[in-house]
């Protein structure tokens, strides 16, 4: 494999390597019918970024067979299962800089920056998450608010409402999750977000999705095992309707792990008094109903 080029700065060793695969005693092998994929992935994007910064490349994660990528808690539709992406690192060059060319000067389908620690603390040290699709890439560069509001998540929703937060720019931090993140956050708006901007007909306003541990760090009162951190919750409200009619008819038609009314009671002439909290997984929901105002957490939906 040292000696089958894909390009000619990348070989197939360095394509499908994976130290997760080697310590676990499995192969990591690329199936001939995606030899072409494999290809056009290493020849459409790290050649020309090699062969302009004149820098070598450090692949994180080329292509993932079914197990490897189970093993990496990836996405369940990754690209890099169909030899669509890579994570590197340009030797010696910034990620911003990378990026910023990337951007500026290659066709690809999706972009964004990924963390291997997760906390999003350490801005020097993320990789470059790239993907190509031939004859369909989007060029959505989620290193930017404006790719971030061009990825639709549900009909309704765009990845932008899902991530931003004003505490995130604030304290400098970013706050895009991985790959696997962003599919979760997309189960998140189409098993509850868009059912219900669907129902009420009215826009349902996200006062927070995803936090990333350091966003939740210093988010006042947030819990240190809160499910906005593993891309499974959102809170929202539809303005002018009462939130605890929202929790109960989210109870009662829509499928969920946990529904939390929080802080809805305090302040009677504001229907919109508190918020609707909400979280929904890929398998095993509770529908666990909680109701969290100033006097403690309480089980059920509870009214004024």
């Amino acid at each position: 494999m040292k000696a089958y080029h894909l390009c000619p700065a990348v070989t197939m060793y360095d394509f499908v390597y994976s130290e997760t695969a080697a310590y676990q005693n499995f192969d990591n092998e690329l199936p001939n019918e995606m030899y072409p994929t494999a290809r056009l992935t290493c020849e459409k994007l790290l050649q020309p970024i090699v062969n302009h910064f004149g820098k070598s490349i450090k692949i994180i994660s080329g292509y993932r067979s079914p197990r490897l990528n189970r093993q990496l808690n990836g996405a369940q539709n990754s690209q890099h299962l169909r030899a669509q992406a890579v994570d590197f690192k340009v030797v010696g060059i910034s990620h911003r800089t990378v990026s910023k060319w990337i951007a500026e000067n290659l066709a690809f389908d999706i972009m964004l920056w990924e963390y291997d620690d997760y906390t999003h603390t350490n801005l020097s040290t993320p990789w470059i998450h790239l993907s190509y699709v031939q004859g369909a890439n989007r060029k959505l560069d989620l290193t930017t608010e404006a790719g971030m509001r061009a990825y639709h998540l549900s009909p309704n929703f765009t990845l932008w409402e899902m991530v931003r937060s004003a505490t995130a720019t604030a304290h400098k931090i970013y706050n895009v999750p991985d790959e696997a993140g962003i599919e979760k956050l997309g189960l998140v708006c189409t098993h509850i977000l868009q059912p219900v901007r669907n129902h009420f007909g009215q826009p349902v306003r996200v006062n927070s999705g995803y936090r990333s541990p350091a966003l939740n760090a210093v988010v006042s009162g947030a819990s240190k095992t809160s499910q906005h951190m593993r891309c499974e919750a959102t809170d929202y409200e539809i303005m002018g309707l009462d939130n605890f009619e929202l929790a109960q008819w989210v109870s009662k038609n829509l499928d969920y792990d946990q529904l939390i009314l929080e802080f809805y009671g305090n302040d009677k002439s504001d229907p919109n008094d508190g918020w609707v909290h909400t979280s929904y997984k890929a398998a095993r929901n509770r529908k666990q109903d909680l109701t969290i105002n100033k006097y403690g957490t309480y089980a059920g939906l509870k009214p004024r």
